[in-house]
């Protein structure tokens, strides 16, 4: 066994990120966890895997935080590092007597639904993984993580690095890296960089946004109600790489290119003069970006031109994002007080809620898009065991998904049958997929989006 350090004993601050998280409701126990998991088949060596596994949590503190809780105050402000302790078995193992492979799924697919709203908090770790075993040659790893703790990249990073780890240990002579980034220190340092100035410049910066929200809500359209669901399609690899290359050229990044495209439809087919959205942004920074921790929140963005050519759209967008990303640093409180406020002249409705109307979600991942790969003899498959009897509900009219890997994107427009429609949903991912259709048949490349 390899010896780490135990971090730092003494309680630290709490990122803003997840300030807001305990701040909306959710109090100290989640709800619901978040989570991935795997079908693994071939011959898995469990005992190097489990080693994986405790070596990714013996380096990121993150796994072994605890909130430091008080009962004078409603939510917590501080969280504390606990010792590594090398004997603790990270990973729970059982053998699951099943008459197929298709039953085994489903027992798989029952437990892990039922750890996704077990709350993780107080006493206990503040993570659940499972390594079930139908034989030999068939196991499933069910992980399910406390969001106070865990952000999507540190999900991205969880599953690289203990795949990574396991081959390394597989091989004779192979060691794994024994140090990572600290999220303890990392909160601290955001701590320790508030000034008046900078929170007073958020201060402007979100309310100028919520305000702006507040005048622009969504206009649900006049037609007939559908079932609700969502429009899926996926840019080839080819199409993804040509985009790069038009993106490169034209100063932006393939993500501020699909929001431009996306807020321009919803301008062409809605009645919205103007588009608030939301989306969610990694406040890590470049030396930060292996940091296994909570730095993802929401923040609003303003898009006074959504009409205007596609490439200044798509400016218009990136200035928004650098700039809500630069403000991003805001304690609970203020954000409570800004989102609460009575309603300003020439606005409607109530308070504002933290996701707004249309929602945007952001992911970029190193490797290819693939739902299985090999790592020495094995095949592993992500994310495969669906929920059962859990209807996550999304509170937007237009959710924007959109996952980029190195040859490919996923684009997943979910809408509300009721406040949007399919014709609607399906229309504007019509106009993003003719866009991209228009660039990497180079009509676009003479334009320039500069923020």
């Amino acid at each position: 066994m390899t010896s780490f350090s135990p971090g730092p004993a003494a309680p630290v601050p709490l990122t803003y990120e997840q300030e807001w998280y305990l701040a909306r409701g959710r109090g100290i126990r989640t709800r619901r966890n978040v989570r991935l998991s795997f079908r693994i088949l071939g011959p898995l060596d469990t005992d190097r895997f489990e080693e994986a596994v405790r070596l990714f949590i013996a380096r990121h503190d993150a796994l072994r935080m605890a909130l430091v809780l008080n009962d004078s105050v409603e939510t917590p402000d501080a969280q504390q590092v606990s010792p590594v302790r090398p004997h603790d078995r990270s990973i729970t193992t059982q053998s699951v007597t099943a008459g197929s492979a298709d039953q085994f799924s489903r027992y798989a697919a029952a437990v892990f639904s039922r750890d996704v709203l077990t709350p993780l908090g107080g006493e206990k770790r503040p993570f659940t993984l499972r390594l079930l075993r139908h034989d030999t040659e068939h196991h499933a790893f069910l992980a399910t993580f406390n969001n106070v703790f865990f952000d999507g990249r540190a999900h991205d990073l969880f599953s690289r690095e203990i795949w990574r780890d396991y081959t390394t240990l597989r091989d004779p002579g192979g060691v794994p890296p024994t140090a990572a980034p600290s999220f303890a220190r990392a909160a601290l340092a955001r701590h320790e960089s508030r000034s008046v100035r900078r929170l007073e410049r958020a201060r402007t910066s979100w309310h100028e946004r919520i305000e702006f929200a507040a005048r622009n809500r969504w206009q649900e359209p006049a037609a007939s109600p559908t079932p609700s669901g969502s429009v899926h399609v996926r840019l080839s690899a080819s199409a993804v790489e040509e985009l790069r290359e038009h993106c490169k050229s034209a100063r932006c990044t393939v993500m501020h290119w699909l929001v431009g495209s996306f807020v321009r439809a919803v301008a062409t087919h809605t009645e919205q003069r103007r588009v608030s959205l939301w989306t969610s942004l990694d406040s890590r920074g470049p030396t930060e970006r292996d940091t296994v921790g909570m730095f993802a929140g929401s923040a609003p963005l303003a898009i006074n031109a959504p009409g205007a050519p596609l490439h200044e759209v798509v400016a218009e967008v990136a200035g928004a994002m650098v700039d809500a990303l630069r403000h991003q640093q805001l304690p609970a409180c203020d954000l409570t007080a800004l989102l609460t406020a009575p309603p300003a002249a020439g606005t409607s409705g109530g308070p504002l809620p933290l996701v707004g109307d249309i929602y945007v979600n952001l992911r970029s991942f190193p490797g290819p898009l693939r739902s299985a790969r090999n790592s020495s003899s094995l095949r592993i498959t992500a994310d495969a065991y669906p929920l059962r009897r859990i209807t996550l509900k999304d509170s937007s009219a237009l959710h924007l998904r959109c996952n980029e890997y190195r040859d490919g994107v996923l684009i997943d427009l979910l809408f509300d049958g009721q406040r949007a429609g399919r014709p609607l949903a399906q229309s504007i991912v019509d106009q993003i997929v003719s866009d991209t259709t228009a660039v990497t048949s180079r009509r676009l490349s003479s334009e320039r989006f500069l923020p």
